[in-house]
């Protein structure tokens, strides 16, 4: 399979397991969900431009096109999932395969009560295979570990939906920002060396999306270099994830303004975390954790910064490793108006501020760690 081909195929995935996750959190005739299945009928059209019929299998848990295996990234495993749990091994999209057939695909690949049983028609249809096989360890057997990358492709439409919701002050859908996690928290536990995955720092143009996603991660780190597993994990990956959900509530105008903000704009920014805990408090479902961090996240160890508290606030050790997380990538993560300090300015700069700012041995411990990944 060309490198094209791959390209193409990969986008169509993406988008028929984005559309589902979409479907499970709203339903089948939502907006986000009829444009994702359009994306998805481009793609299989440049394929099918290949080859009439379209026929990926799975075989050994890994998904083959074209007699090759297809590389591995959290949509494509969302997918050997979803048809595996319904008794799928093989689909054919047909040539003239039209978007309520597609969206009868992605109905199926849903949690959705009603999508279990996917309906054969002119153009789609499935089977079983019976595989017989050795498996091997080698370097070739063609499994790849997720990357995160690859999770923000997948997750980017899902967040921005929500985040569009928000700031329309409409309901926050807490399961869908779990889920988010959840995948994150499962990709972390598939790698060996858990940092490893922190590489690619998130690139993405929606900056809302990007320094959320990069917060979770680092707080996930540091988390687990704190010892903390199960549920709780879970939480502080919540709490990153909505920690600045105040600022839905400040104009982008502010938000985005490249340089130095003005008495009156500062002041109003200087709400956004308020805002945050007052939105999350009246959020069904928000975990308690979350609403806490969305307050504390810009106060200092010292006791200063914003909202202002009595001089004996004890902050929750969750908000002291997001201060710490969001002051890293800060100065890490590439900006319209400025780039990227080096890893050693960032060093310097957070052990002058620990003792002040952030917290002198949570700094001192992530410094450590991320030092051994810029190695």
């Amino acid at each position: 399979m060309n490198p094209s081909m791959a390209k193409h195929l990969q986008n169509f995935i993406r988008q028929i397991m984005t559309a589902a996750a979409n479907a499970s959190l709203y339903h089948l005739e939502h907006p986000q969900v009829l444009r994702q299945c359009h994306q998805a009928q481009d793609e299989i059209k440049i394929l099918q431009g290949e080859s009439p019929e379209v026929s990926p299998k799975i075989i050994d848990n890994q998904l083959i096109f074209g007699q090759h295996p297809v590389k591995s990234n959290l949509s494509v495993e969302r997918l050997i999932s979803a048809c595996q749990q319904r008794g799928i091994s093989h689909l054919q999209l047909d040539l003239g395969i039209n978007n309520e057939e597609l969206l009868g695909l992605i109905n199926t690949l849903s949690k959705r009560p009603d999508g279990l049983q996917l309906r054969k028609t002119e153009h789609l249809h499935y089977g079983q295979l019976e595989i017989r096989y050795r498996k091997t360890d080698s370097p070739e057997n063609g499994y790849q570990l997720t990357q995160f990358a690859e999770i923000s492709d997948h997750e980017l439409d899902k967040f921005m939906e929500i985040y569009r919701q928000v700031r329309q002050k409409k309901p926050l859908h807490i399961v869908g920002i779990s889920e988010i996690v959840n995948d994150f928290v499962t990709a972390f536990n598939n790698h060996s060396e858990a940092f490893l995955a922190l590489a690619p720092l998130r690139s993405l143009d929606e900056y809302t999306y990007t320094h959320s996603t990069n917060i979770c991660l680092l707080n996930l780190a540091q988390a687990r270099l704190l010892g903390i597993e199960g549920p709780l994990l879970n939480e502080i990956g919540m709490a990153a994830m909505l920690h600045d959900v105040g600022k839905m509530f400040i104009s982008t105008e502010i938000l985005n303004k490249p340089g130095k903000l003005e008495p009156e704009e500062w002041e109003l920014m200087q709400r956004h975390p308020q805002l945050g805990a007052e939105y999350l408090m009246g959020t069904p479902g928000a975990p308690r954790l979350a609403i806490i961090t969305a307050y504390e996240h810009h106060m200092r160890y010292d006791g200063k910064g914003y909202p202002r508290t009595h001089g004996n606030w004890q902050l929750n050790v969750c908000s002291y490793i997001t201060n710490i997380s969001d002051f890293y990538d800060a100065l890490r993560t590439r900006r319209s108006y400025k780039e990227p300090l080096q890893f050693s300015q960032i060093c310097t700069m957070m052990l002058d501020n620990a003792g002040s700012a952030l917290h002198p041995e949570l700094t001192r411990s992530f410094l450590t760690a991320i030092g051994k990944l810029e190695e």
